[in-house]
């Protein structure tokens, strides 16, 4: 019997590297980009701006990742990934200006897209293991939750002792000395060919979209992944700077927004416990409700701890299985064949809409102040929500046509 570690070996080995992937090449902006404006003489929407460039742009490199682990799997993109990010991330620490932290974010955003979540979970899909890949993806997902939670403080703690430049070069040293060979020992087993099948991940009564609904399908999961991924895009690199704006102190909003990352773990045990027989699509329902009560407390109360917290706590856990369905619901719904391009091709439109959102809700925190920043966001999540009711449902389908 295959101990339980080795099972799972490359989920866990992923899932280590993406608390200090999406730790490093998300979370930290939240905290030293405000620092960095004011030390480079620029203004919060100009800095933001800044990365909504780099965001869109590295969109462009997700494709690519999820064809080239389609072709050959993860083990070398996923390894040249974190070297390239590491050294991105040590480039950032020598900007002098607008122009060298564009061409350093742009750097950074690219290299991103070769080690976080999608790339992630196409890596999973093309490994011959006797874990089904949606398995593998929640338990990714469980490690990943905790990165805020562990790299909010962290970046806060060492920003107040050594400053952002060593900040973002210890950051830098963390993503070399560990996610690279972490990615070359634990994707080291076999790779299945292109036209090898997957592992099976659902329900046998849960048939792929016909031919005839696939266009359809795809546009409305893409716009409701477009929509919700515009607030993520936003809330955790304005958290601090929102937060504060409400009348709380920026280690006030690092607590509140730490309780985001057990959360969204709680949220993922859960679904991997006792969402294995609901449909991806049931799982994005609930989701974006989880989401949405979290904002409805913030609107109503987030001048108080308790109103953070309460936020934290849903939005966290709703979040939380939104990234597990990022995976699962297109697997779902279009099946294994071609899984990473697919990926890829939506993570492109995902970040090259998104891009724009943290210049977009910056402008209106700078503006108009947390409140509205806060709402536009909220509104964001309704839109989302309410696309899902549009995704084609195959379950549906099938009855009906067995009836015909």
């Amino acid at each position: 019997m295959i101990p339980l570690f080795q099972r799972y070996r490359p989920a866990i080995g992923l899932g280590v590297t993406q608390i200090i992937g999406y730790g490093a090449l998300y979370y930290a902006y939240a905290v030293l980009l405000p620092l960095m404006a004011t030390d480079l003489g620029l203004s919060l929407s100009q800095v933001f701006g800044v990365l909504s460039i780099g965001l869109f742009v590295g969109g462009f490199s997700a494709p690519i990742a999820g064809i080239l682990v389609d072709r050959y799997g993860g083990r070398w993109v996923m390894t040249g990934g974190a070297l390239a990010a590491g050294i991105a991330l040590v480039s950032l620490s020598q900007v002098y200006g607008s122009r060298s932290l564009l061409v350093a974010i742009l750097a950074t955003e690219f290299a991103a897209m070769f080690v976080l979540y999608d790339v992630a979970f196409a890596t999973l899909a093309r490994l011959k293991t006797d874990v089904p890949t949606q398995s593998s993806i929640s338990v990714v997902t469980l490690f990943g939750g905790v990165a805020s939670t562990i790299f909010w403080p962290l970046t806060l703690f060492l920003s107040h002792q050594i400053g952002w430049q060593s900040t973002w070069m210890v950051l830098g040293g963390i993503m070399l000395l560990v996610c690279v060979p972490i990615h070359w020992l634990c994707l080291s087993g076999t790779v299945r060919g292109p036209s090898e099948k997957v592992q099976a991940d659902v329900r046998e009564d849960w048939p792929e979209l016909p031919t005839d609904q696939r266009l359809r399908g795809m546009v409305w999961m893409v716009l409701s992944f477009v929509l919700s991924g515009y607030v993520m895009g936003a809330l955790m690199t304005l958290w601090v700077t929102n937060v504060e704006s409400l009348g709380h102190s920026a280690a006030v909003a690092a607590f509140a927004g730490a309780v985001i990352g057990p959360a969204k773990t709680l949220g993922r045990a859960l679904e991997l416990w006792f969402g294995r027989n609901l449909h991806p699509l049931t799982t994005s329902y609930v989701s974006l409700a989880l989401i949405l009560v979290g904002f409805s407390a913030l609107l109503g109360f987030g001048t108080t701890l308790t109103g953070l917290l309460f936020f934290a706590f849903f939005f966290g856990m709703g979040d939380g299985i939104k990234t597990i369905t990022r995976g699962t619901l297109p697997l779902a719904l279009f099946g294994a064949k071609g899984y990473g391009a697919r990926l890829g091709w939506i993570s492109f439109v995902r970040m090259g809409v998104n891009a724009s959102a943290p210049f977009v809700f910056a402008y209106l925190s700078q503006v108009y102040g947390g409140w509205v920043s806060f709402a536009a966001m909220a509104a964001c999540v309704v839109a989302a929500l309410v696309t899902l009711v549009f995704i084609p449902d195959p379950r549906k389908i099938t009855r009906l046509l067995g009836r015909s």
